[in-house]
C-alpha cells in the first residue's frame, strides 16, 4: 500500500485487511477461539471455494494462522489469531459496539416514523 495514500486515509488500510463481506464475519467467529474449516464454514455460511480464498487472504496479511491438529488418528486444521492478528480484537469489539448502536438508533428512528404517521388519517 502506497504510504502517502494511507496518510490521507489510513482507515482505509484496515478496510483492505478486514473488508468484504466475508473476512468480518470470520474474524468475529475467530473472537471466541480457534475454528476449524467445517465451523467456519457453518457459521459465515458461505461455499469452501470462498472461504478459502477469504481464509487465504487473512494469512498472507498475518491476521489468521492455519495449524493442523491431531487427536489419535483424526487429523484436522483449526484457524485462530495470530498474535499481530489479536490486535484487531479491540477494533472488531468498538466496531461491533457501534454497528449495535446504529441499528437500534436506525430501529428507533423507523419506529419513531410509524408513530408519526399513525392514525393521521
Amino acid at each position: 500500500m502506497d504510504i502517502d495514500k494511507m496518510r490521507d486515509c489510513p482507515v482505509m488500510a484496515t478496510i483492505e485487511v478486514i473488508g468484504g463481506k466475508w473476512k468480518p464475519r470470520i474474524l468475529w467467529r475467530l473472537r471466541d477461539g480457534p475454528a476449524t474449516f467445517g465451523d467456519l464454514r457453518r457459521y459465515v455460511g458461505v461455499s469452501e471455494k470462498v472461504l478459502s480464498e477469504n481464509l487465504a487472504a487473512l494469512q498472507r496479511d498475518g491476521i489468521v494462522s492455519r495449524q493442523p491438529q491431531k487427536e489419535g488418528e483424526i487429523v484436522y486444521v483449526e484457524y485462530g489469531y495470530t498474535a499481530y492478528g489479536r490486535s484487531l480484537v479491540p477494533v472488531l469489539d468498538a466496531m461491533g459496539d457501534w454497528g449495535m448502536g446504529h441499528a437500534e438508533r436506525q430501529s428507533d428512528r423507523s419506529n419513531s416514523e410509524l408513530k408519526s404517521e399513525g392514525c393521521a388519517g
